[in-house]
């Protein structure tokens, strides 16, 4: 077949107008395209953000707030598995959208308890404070957790730390995103804008954990409504690993002059909050205390542990904080008990805290005692691969190991030597408490709290060593020093319980 030169220009024509057209007329028009090959400035979409927000509307002015937000409590529950219950926090709040401070008083309602005295809360871009006694006191950054609820804090962030970078395009909740990035101090984060409408939806991060290495968080908002010439979200989530931790629903909106607010100021320093976690979960030096000939409390201002050696075997009670405690705990009993020796670890309760040191141990081949409901959760503890920063138990992946014993009754060991005994009261069910024969002691788990006033949690103990027969002189817990029986006793005749029993 023979081609002319007009037929062969037609051709060429018609190809490009096939192949190349639809592309060009894609980025004209804002229609479909490859992503890679539209890239969006980062200033301009948070300045439309802000636009789109109300940011001018609200000016010299301060934005005030009230919400109420459901902080789902799964790392203390009274199971492993929903539903877990929430703490209730009411919050009253003020954003300076001129220096980025956010200011928020909290109430909280716990099961039994509250609401508390109001908590308050100062944040900006890179640091958090508590309010106490009329002093500022700098707080890590995992207390940033509530700012992030707030997208005008992040939208003002992002806007004035000018390195946030264009990362492409993502489809999210139905329909295609632009997703922003920048690399801060706890990694990358990524903030998910409507390229329809301007609005953030979602701020995205990975976030190390205590227990499972890291977690991916989503704080996604919703739900936007118009208040005094602002844009709120009239909802906000916190995800994690993608179950709702916190539930946030804003109420109220309105714009005050700058006088009308509460103090809106941070300290000079600290310029960073420290990446450290809370207190309870520091593991500090430990203080221990002699209980019996072979007994000992390990404590530290978060938790106490007990520790025995009978022959060869040492039983460690409960492995709290994480691996830096368990470690602390390691040299410990290589100072009380010089040698060579099998170790136990028990597992009395499945609070997150209280099990975050089970890996360490597992690792190093420990046997794992709980209750026999505990199981699947110590399994999903073991299994779960850490990957931002491995533990041991990461590194040694290939050989290590649960290897569980399932109690749900009285279970006797060391030759009778310490009994373990189910609490089950309704409070306590999937808890156990251990005795030491020899010492006349008994370990309460978490659940002997207080000695100043009677609570159910310690009836429920009172009431299983009555059932099982138990004698015990001494008591101490998690949150409990050593602590003579008579005086739970005492606490019992308080709450009604007759002499004789």
């Amino acid at each position: 077949m023979r081609f002319d030169g007009r037929r062969l220009s037609f051709l060429l024509l018609m190809t490009w107008l096939i192949v190349a057209a639809p592309a060009s007329l894609a980025q004209r028009t804002g229609g479909p395209a490859n992503p890679e090959t539209i890239r969006e400035d980062p200033a301009s979409v948070l300045a439309r953000a802000k636009e789109v927000m109300g940011f001018a509307s609200a000016g010299q002015s301060v934005i005030h707030y009230r919400a109420v937000a459901a902080a789902e409590q799964n790392y203390q529950s009274d199971r492993t598995y929903p539903p877990f219950f929430s703490a209730m926090q009411v919050k009253e709040g003020w954003f300076d959208p001129q220096s980025g401070v956010e200011r928020v008083s909290t109430q909280t309602t716990f099961p039994g308890g509250g609401p508390t005295p109001a908590q308050v809360s100062f944040t900006d871009g890179r640091r958090a404070f508590g309010l106490a006694k009329e002093q500022m006191r700098p707080l890590p950054r995992t207390s940033m957790e509530s700012r992030y609820l707030n997208p005008w804090n992040v939208i003002a962030d992002w806007a004035a730390s000018g390195d946030a970078r264009f990362a492409g395009s993502e489809e999210y909740r139905d329909y295609p995103r632009i997703v922003l990035a920048r690399t801060t101090l706890d990694g990358e984060l990524r903030l998910f804008v409507d390229s329809k409408t301007g609005f953030p939806l979602k701020l995205d991060l990975q976030e190390t954990h205590y227990l499972w290495g890291q977690r991916h968080i989503e704080y996604l908002y919703t739900n936007w409504t118009l208040s005094g010439g602002v844009m709120v979200p009239g909802s906000s989530f916190r995800l994690a690993d993608g179950k709702t931790e916190i539930s946030q629903t804003v109420g109220d909106v309105e714009i005050i002059a700058h006088d009308a607010a509460p103090l809106l100021s941070l300290p000079e320093g600290p310029g960073q909050s420290a990446d450290a976690l809370p207190l309870f979960l520091q593991p500090l030096e430990l203080k221990v205390v002699q209980v019996g000939p072979n007994t000992y409390l390990l404590s530290n201002p978060g938790y106490t542990e007990a520790v025995t050696q009978i022959g060869n075997e040492i039983f460690l009670f409960d492995a709290t904080q994480g691996e830096g405690r368990a470690r602390k705990d390691a040299e410990a009993i290589a100072r009380l008990f010089p040698g060579k020796y099998k170790l136990t670890v028990v597992v009395t309760d499945l609070a997150w805290p209280h099990v975050a040191g089970v890996r360490y141990w597992v690792a190093n081949g420990a046997t794992i005692i709980a209750h026999k409901a505990a199981r699947g959760f110590l399994q999903s503890v073991v299994d779960r691969r850490w990957t931002l920063a491995p533990d041991l138990l990461e590194q040694r992946r290939k050989t290590a190991n649960l290897k569980f014993v399932g109690v749900d009754g009285p279970y006797s060991t060391l030759g009778g030597a310490v009994s373990l005994h189910p609490i089950d009261g309704i409070g306590s069910e999937v808890a156990l408490m251990g005795y030491f024969v020899a010492d006349r002691f008994l370990w309460a788990s978490d659940y002997i709290q207080t000695v100043a006033e009677p609570t159910s949690y310690t009836s429920e103990v009172w009431l299983a060593t009555q059932r099982d027969g138990l004698r015990p002189e001494r008591t101490a817990a998690e949150h409990l020093p050593l602590t003579p029986w008579p005086k739970i006793q005492e606490l019992q005749k308080k709450n009604g319980a007759k002499p004789g029993d």
